[in-house]
């Protein structure tokens, strides 16, 4: 299936910028109760499919100019000073106390202090390597402000998270892995939730949950990535003709199933290569591509390097 381009990271981020907190609907424009009901419920169940297993995570001190680059999927939040965030590709964020940034997708970033800065960093993956329409449905990240305004017990759980970077595997109490996994859960839902609150969220996002028939689609193709779906399987799972499908999928989703299909692949990709056990074939064969060659063209129209390229730009070491 041939789709267009995915759009880029600044195209995606730029729908994150949020308004007011204050000001802001309590969730995207329901046009009734029944509506309201029924965004809630598809967001409740959007949430109950994103689940976090955490990689590491630091406490950081930062002296005015200092730099801290990562990559990896998870969030910052920012305890005390200000700093600039840069992401490739994207307008660079001003971050104030108080402020919490999410990353669904793993990207190359580098945060800048522009005071003396303290600061939470935790980098997560999907647990047990799940993957869902919500998940790819997310920009690559989120911007939400004074969240220790709006989330204040939140921000205690955030402020509690053991610091595991560099810490010897001998040090772990049993059970870390698994409590530590539902804190930053938690942490990221509610992070989520104060986003899609805030007016945020771009338009379709929730249209696998809200939407039964396109939903079911959906959760089809984040099951078999590898598989070469066609529009017309993908129509008898959603209990629809192949242009009723077709057209509905444009309308709610907001793409081609084919452009879906490769948007989706790109962002699995993105959490599989940083993975040193798997070889670039291999990623290219779990995501359905007949030879390393094709996935490589892929990933240079998405992301604009290689896999080899942006794999090897993860392992350099920050400056």
């Amino acid at each position: 299936m041939d789709g267009p381009v995915t759009p880029t990271l600044a195209q995606r981020a730029a729908a994150v910028t949020p308004s007011p907190v204050a000001s802001a609907p309590a969730l995207a424009g329901p046009s009734s109760a029944a509506d309201a009901a029924q965004r809630a419920e598809a967001l409740d169940r959007a949430l109950a499919s994103l689940e976090w297993t955490v990689i590491e995570s630091a406490h950081e001190s930062l002296a005015t100019g200092s730099v801290l680059s990562g990559g990896e999927a998870g969030f910052i939040y920012l305890r005390e000073g200000s700093a600039v965030l840069e992401v490739a590709e994207a307008t660079p964020l001003e971050l104030t106390a108080g402020d919490i940034v999410f990353f669904a997708h793993p990207r190359l970033r580098t945060l800048r202090a522009h005071t003396p800065t303290k600061l939470v960093e935790v980098g997560v993956t999907p647990a047990g390597d799940r993957r869902s329409a919500a998940l790819d449905a997310l920009p690559d990240l989120l911007l939400v402000r004074d969240f220790d305004i709006h989330e204040r017990p939140i921000v205690g759980l955030i402020e509690s998270m053991c610091a595991t970077r560099s810490k010897p595997i001998a040090s772990l109490r049993g059970g870390d892995a698994i409590i530590c996994g539902r804190i930053v859960t938690t942490i990221a839902s509610v992070a989520v939730r104060r986003w899609a609150e805030s007016g945020c969220a771009p338009a379709h996002w929730l249209t696998g949950s809200v939407d039964a028939h396109i939903g079911r689609a959906l959760t089809a193709v984040h099951t078999q990535l590898d598989r070469a779906w066609t529009v017309e399987e993908l129509a008898r799972i959603a209990a629809m003709s192949r242009s009723a499908f077709a057209a509905r999928f444009r309308d709610v989703v907001g793409s081609s199933p084919a452009g879906y299909l490769a948007s989706a692949r790109m962002d699995a990709a993105l959490d599989l290569l940083p993975r040193r056990e798997l070889t670039v074939t291999e990623v290219a064969r779990r995501l359905g591509y007949e030879s390393e060659a094709g996935f490589s063209r892929a990933f240079r129209r998405h992301v604009g390097a290689s896999p080899a390229e942006w794999r090897e730009s993860r392992r350099r070491p920050a400056a």
